[in-house]
């Protein structure tokens, strides 16, 4: 569906006098610098209600107005389950494959988008993230003011979060805590990802493996199984606990520790498939086959929650699994435990 969007914000106090052409494309780099000027001399953009041009100078608390015209937005889920909700919070498990907020190419379907517009809560806000292509469950306060009392103590009320991991091979059965500190690495042509590095954000990260998979006892018992199943003998679910909340902490320890995440297009075979899509290239079948999955095994599949007005945490659930990861669980009769 073609859309006219448009897009506000103000200038921050850092850029005041400075020209917009600067602000805008130092903050929104989804359009290079030389798309921002297109933009501004095409008079995409408003500063204060007035056209403005590549030289227009802005200040502090300045309101600027992209206007796009009849955008597409590519097709992105935006199906998900309510898990628990009350007057001021939101517990839901997001679909893989959306992105919680904007990105270069999505505006308008949003994760955060889609929930207000479910919910009618306008400013329903997102306690915390999952990557675009990771599902499971987060927590919303239903209106901003919610979210200020409680966003910079969120630990006290999401006290512990699970994932639910499928990796190629055989996982150590026991518990393993990796510790290794993460950043991203200036050098590297894939920019966003996170390597090890021992001046690098502390992390913290414990795994429990909860099943092997053996590819060759499924193989006659289900026709139903994805991509996954060409690639290894073996797959293990694994368990990650999150005690930090770094970017990409749990894909990246996996990765460190030689089990990267079955899909994970950015740390597994050495990130191509990630940088075919980035150079705008799409993803075959046989891409996917050799990634195994559509989407990345890796879930938020339960929550412990104390909100203020409990007496005792409460444990949640979801098994809102993408499709893939949904097929191999149910090929070998596993499903999440009750709480």
């Amino acid at each position: 569906m073609l859309r006219d969007m448009f897009f506000e914000s103000e200038i921050r106090p850092e850029q005041n006098g400075h020209l917009l052409l600067d602000s805008l494309a130092e903050r929104f780099t989804y359009h290079a610098r030389e798309e921002w000027v297109d933009r501004l001399k095409t008079g995409k953009v408003t500063l204060n209600g007035e056209v403005a041009n590549p030289e227009s100078v802005a200040h502090k608390g300045d309101k600027v107005v992209y206007h796009i015209e009849n955008y597409e937005e590519p097709d992105v889920p935006t199906d998900f389950e309510t898990v628990f909700e009350d007057d001021e919070f939101l517990l839901v498990s997001k679909p893989a494959g959306i992105p919680v907020h904007h990105t270069g190419r999505i505006f308008y379907n949003t994760f955060t988008a889609v929930v207000r517009r479910a919910t009618d809560c306008e400013t329903a806000t997102p306690m915390h993230r999952l990557d675009r292509d990771t599902g499971g469950l987060m927590l919303f306060a239903k209106d901003s003011d919610t979210a200020a009392r409680f966003q910079k103590n969120l630990d006290r009320i999401l006290l512990r979060k699970f994932y639910l991991a499928v990796v190629p091979g055989e996982f150590p059965a026991e518990e393993v805590r990796c510790d290794l500190p993460l950043r991203e690495d200036p050098a590297s042509p894939l920019r966003v990802k996170m390597f090890h590095f021992e001046d690098g954000k502390a992390c913290s990260t414990v795994f429990r493996r909860l099943a092997v998979f053996d590819c060759v006892d499924a193989a006659e018992s289900s026709a139903n199984l994805p991509p996954a199943k060409l690639s290894s003998a073996k797959f293990s679910l694994v368990e990650c606990e999150l005690l930090t909340g770094r970017k990409h902490q749990i894909r990246a320890h996996l990765a460190e520790l030689g089990f990267p995440i079955v899909g994970d297009r950015l740390y597994s075979h050495e990130g191509k498939y990630y940088e075919k899509m980035a150079r705008g290239g799409g993803l075959t079948e046989e891409d996917f086959a050799v990634l195994g999955s559509h989407f990345q095994m890796l879930f938020a599949y339960k929550a412990e929650i104390l909100l203020p007005y409990w007496d005792a945490p409460r444990t949640f659930t979801s098994s809102y699994f993408p499709k893939d990861m949904s097929d191999l669980l149910e090929a070998y009769h596993w499903s999440v435990p009750t709480p």
